[in-house]
């Protein structure tokens, strides 16, 4: 009888064990897209990014766009101070041109190694999600550059289209500031969303169940997720330190330091996406 109780008791705590390790099993879940939607995030690659990343985004294209329009309206605004000014305004362009053409040979090249595997039927693809989320944040940044290529070559030929006229500094002085108070508004709307985004991230990593699901591997490579921001969020972030920097009233004037422009613009031959021209 006491062998009989004893194998009882044996069986009865072993399935107990079961249960309790069946029940950490099925709490170990990683979270459902509406998990995360009922906190403010998405999944985006390896990364739990919030839905306030979506509108910084937004803005700051606006504002590379604005900002894009500013930097030709003060090109034009220099030409127009003097013959030599006018040719020095081509070249600097023209060497800006040809760093962002490197910049786009570089994004190319790193594409290029992201390691692929190949098919049963010949073909190639990336090994793991977070390699294809990398290729789509290069070939994004490629687009940018390419873009911005195509817009100076315009910008260039208009430029060199029309000659030296002192007459047109008037007319180009009104249209640099015109430009530079809209882009002005542009990166202070920008500031809000980026502190906006920044204040949820600090709520989100004190919550308890997103550290729990932090802990939680996925995919087939079973790698635990990590919480944002991501690195287009992070870019667009320096471009608005970027902006801020240059938009501020000690920054010196593009009228008297050409040279010191010049030498941020070589910075911008750093193939980091961050760092290219906005």
């Amino acid at each position: 009888m006491r062998r009989v109780a004893s194998g009882w008791i044996v069986g009865l705590l072993f399935g107990w064990v079961f249960l309790a390790g069946t029940g950490s099993l099925l709490a170990a879940e990683p979270p459902s897209e509406k998990m995360l939607e009922k906190r403010g995030l998405k999944r985006a690659g390896e990364l739990f990014v919030l839905e306030a990343e979506t509108p910084v985004r937004e803005k700051a294209q606006e504002v590379r766009n604005l900002a894009r329009d500013w930097r030709h309206a003060r090109a034009i605004q220099n030409s127009t101070l003097s013959e030599s000014q006018y040719q020095a305004t081509i070249k600097e362009l023209t060497n800006e041109l040809n760093q962002l053409k490197a910049q786009s040979n570089a994004a190319q090249q790193t594409m290029n190694r992201l390691p692929k595997m190949r098919s049963r039927r010949g073909g190639t693809f990336f090994s793991n999600n977070y390699v294809t989320e990398e290729y789509q944040e290069l070939n994004y940044y490629k687009n940018q550059l390419q873009m911005e290529i195509n817009q100076r070559n315009a910008f260039l030929s208009q430029l060199r289209s029309q000659p030296f006229d002192p007459k047109a500094r008037i007319r180009a002085d009104a249209d640099a500031e015109t430009k530079k108070t809209a882009l002005q508004e542009a990166v202070t709307e920008l500031r809000k969303l980026v502190d906006d985004a920044h204040a949820k991230y600090e709520v989100v990593k004190k919550d308890t169940e997103v550290s729990k699901w932090l802990q939680i591997p996925e995919g087939p490579a079973h790698i635990k997720p990590k919480l944002g921001p991501s690195r287009p969020f992070l870019n667009d972030v320096k471009l608005l330190e970027q902006l801020e920097r240059q938009l501020s009233p000690e920054a010196p004037s593009s009228k008297s330091n050409h040279k010191g422009h010049r030498a941020k613009s070589r910075r911008y031959a750093n193939t980091d996406p961050a760092s290219a021209p906005f």
